[in-house]
């Protein structure tokens, strides 16, 4: 696991846990039944501060570009925000109506369907943002067990108690846990580059990856051609695309235009080194040859 991305997840929650606590205005805030209107504002505030901070601060950090930083913090935020709150309106009047009618439904499952409707709304968001189904599964799995396991506790333990503060703080850091437990272990492809004192920023290789000086690359350079180079999976295989006639970006010293990457290959941007690394790649060496 990488520990800076760790880092940064924890982080990206605890934030997102604090800032929602510092606008919260009285009352259980995660009671969307018994007291909507707080519930409404600091779970949406919650969810969206997480996908804005997690999707910028990585940025900010390892790239120190605090405009395009601003840029990947507001989409998702308003996004997110957007999601969860149209979201959680159309289960509280689904609940109402469910409760007026007189069906007597269990706490705990009104409960567990609260938490499972905040970890889809986020996982929904960065679907939005990549365009994948496949980003929508992985955060799935992701979400849903940090959103399950902290809300039980929180239900159990610090609301019993009025430990709001702490409530927002727990489920900030387990999310931010969930996110980055998931998001590495089903990592199929990523580029490392080491910048020393044992940091290593991460770059993980989601659908098409560009690298170039324009903001809407996926690593921007300070300088440069807008777009340098893609990487794009092509048959479970990462290829490194050149895409001007500026060859500063070279792959195991050599200088080619296109190229199928394999498990090590050292990508070189001027004095920059990135090693690329492939969970398939890795899998098909271990894998017997049948005789």
């Amino acid at each position: 696991m990488n520990f800076l991305f760790f880092l940064e997840s924890c982080l990206s929650g605890i934030l997102a846990g604090l800032l929602s606590w510092l606008l919260y205005r009285g009352g259980n805030p995660w009671d969307l039944i018994g007291n909507f209107q707080t519930s409404l504002m600091t779970s949406s505030m919650f969810c969206g501060l997480f996908a804005g901070l997690v999707s910028s601060i990585p940025i900010l950090i390892m790239e120190r570009h605090f405009i395009k930083s601003l840029h990947y913090f507001i989409s998702p935020f308003i996004i997110c925000f957007s999601l969860t709150a149209l979201g959680s309106t159309v289960y509280s009047l689904i609940m109402e109506s469910i409760i007026d009618s007189g069906t007597n439904i269990p706490l705990t499952v009104l409960r567990f369907f609260w938490w499972l409707l905040l970890a889809i709304g986020l996982s929904c968001t960065f679907s939005f943002i990549y365009n994948s189904i496949k980003i929508l599964c992985k955060t799935l799995m992701g979400f849903i067990p940090a959103f399950i396991v902290a809300g039980a506790l929180i239900d159990k333990v610090f609301l019993l108690d009025n430990y709001y503060l702490l409530s927002f703080l727990f489920l900030g850091f387990m999310i931010g846990l969930g996110f980055v437990i998931i998001w590495e272990l089903l990592k199929e492809g990523w580029l490392d580059e080491y910048r020393g004192y044992g940091i290593t920023f991460r770059y993980y290789l989601e659908d098409d990856f560009s690298v170039g000086s324009s903001n809407e690359c996926d690593l921007t350079l300070p300088e440069g051609p807008e777009v340098l180079f893609y990487i794009t999976e092509k048959d479970s295989v990462h290829v490194f695309e050149l895409q001007s006639s500026d060859f500063r970006a070279s792959v195991n010293g050599s200088k080619f235009r296109y190229r199928a990457l394999v498990d090590g290959d050292k990508i070189n941007i001027g004095e920059r080194e990135f090693i690329y690394h492939s969970t398939l790649s890795r899998i098909r060496e271990e894998m017997p040859e049948i005789s």
